[in-house]
C-alpha cells in the first residue's frame, strides 16, 4: 500500500512524535509498504499532495492538533482514510473533564478533580476549602505529563497553576491517590496485557517517559487474576464508552484496596522504543512490526 507517515506537528509533544513517526516508517518499509515521510509544521496546505494519494495515512502526531481531534477533522473534510479514533472520540478523549465526567457518570472510579480557568490565575474560596494535599494540577488537554505538578500545600498550588497554565486554559486540581501506576493497551476491541510502570521520579514524567533507562516496566502486571479480568473489562468498555476504534491506551491507579482509577485515554500512544503500547503488545506476541501492521489493516 502507499502510506503517509504523518509526525512532528506544532505541540510540546513534537519530539516525541518525530520518533514515533520513526519507528512507525521503519515498519512500514519493512512491511514493503510505499512510504512516505510528511512533517507536519502547522501548514495544512503543504501537506495535501503527500496525503491525499495515501491509501492509509498513518497518524503518528502527538498533543494538540494531531491528538485533539483537529487533524482528523481536517482529514476527514479531505476524505483521506487515517489510522486511529475519529475526530470527536480525539477531541473528547483530550479533555480530561470530560472523559472524566463521562467515565465517572457511568459508574467507573476516577480520581476527584475541579476545574479552574487560568486567566488570571484566581481559585474560588469553595475549590480551595475543598482541596485536600497532596494534590495534582495539570492542564485539562495536554499529553506526556506537560505542565504537571504534585502540590503539597496552598503556597505551591498558584505557582502549580501558572505552571499548567502554560500548556492550556483550563486546568484541574485531582485527587492525588497513592498507588501503582499501570497502563492498558487496546487493539482492536481487546485489552492487551497489563503493565505496571516504576518511574525513577515521584511522578512518571516527560523524563520517565521517554528516556531509555529511567523507568522500569513489569508485563504482565502482578495482579490476580480476578483484578486482571475485571481491569481489562472495564478498559475495553471505556474504549468503546469513549467512542475510540483501532487502538489506545488507558492509564489507571491502582490503589492499597485494588481499587483501580481511570486517569485518561490516549487515543495515539506513542510508538517508540520506550514506549508502553509496543511492550504489551510483545508480551502478546506480536512484534513492532506485526504492531504496525495490524492497526493499519484495523484503519483500512
Amino acid at each position: 500500500m502507499k502510506v503517509s507517515v504523518l509526525m512532528g506537528g506544532i505541540s510540546a509533544e513534537r519530539a516525541v512524535s518525530l520518533k514515533t513517526g520513526k519507528a512507525v516508517i521503519n515498519a512500514c518499509l519493512e512491511l514493503g509498504h510505499e512510504t512516505t515521510p510528511v512533517d507536519f509544521s502547522g501548514n495544512y496546505s503543504s501537506i495535501l499532495n503527500d496525503l491525499k494519494y495515501s491509501d492509509i495515512v498513518f497518524n503518528a502526531l502527538h498533543g494538540t492538533v494531531g491528538e485533539d481531534g483537529t487533524i482528523q477533522a481536517w482529514l476527514d473534510e479531505n476524505n483521506i482514510n487515517y489510522t486511529g479514533s475519529g475526530s470527536r472520540s480525539s477531541k473528547l478523549c483530550m479533555n480530561k473533564n470530560e472523559s472524566k465526567r463521562i467515565v465517572s457518570k457511568n459508574n467507573y472510579l476516577t480520581p476527584g478533580w475541579s476545574v479552574i480557568d487560568n486567566d488570571g490565575g484566581q481559585v474560588s474560596g469553595d475549590i480551595i476549602k475543598s482541596i485536600d494535599f497532596p494534590c495534582i494540577v495539570k492542564p485539562n488537554a495536554q499529553g506526556s505529563t506537560f505542565g504537571l505538578s504534585i502540590v503539597n500545600d496552598n503556597n505551591e498550588l498558584m505557582e502549580a497553576i501558572k505552571f499548567a497554565g502554560r500548556y492550556d486554559d483550563t486546568s484541574l486540581i485531582e485527587e492525588y491517590i497513592i498507588g501503582r501506576e499501570i497502563t492498558v493497551g487496546i487493539l482492536g476491541d481487546k485489552a492487551l496485557p497489563i503493565i505496571e510502570i516504576f518511574p525513577n521520579h515521584e511522578l512518571y514524567d516527560y523524563e520517565c517517559k521517554y528516556s531509555p533507562g529511567m523507568s522500569t516496566y513489569l508485563c504482565p502486571a502482578e495482579i490476580s487474576s480476578d483484578r486482571e479480568k475485571q481491569i481489562k473489562g472495564d478498559s475495553e468498555k471505556i474504549f468503546k464508552l469513549l467512542g475510540c476504534s483501532g487502538y489506545g491506551r488507558l492509564d489507571f491507579l491502582l490503589d492499597e484496596h485494588g481499587r483501580h482509577f481511570f486517569l485518561e485515554l490516549n487515543t495515539l500512544p506513542g510508538m517508540t522504543s520506550t514506549s508502553l503500547l509496543p511492550i504489551a503488545a510483545d508480551q502478546s506476541g506480536k512484534s513492532f512490526t506485526e504492531l504496525v501492521d495490524i492497526i493499519i489493516r484495523l484503519s483500512v
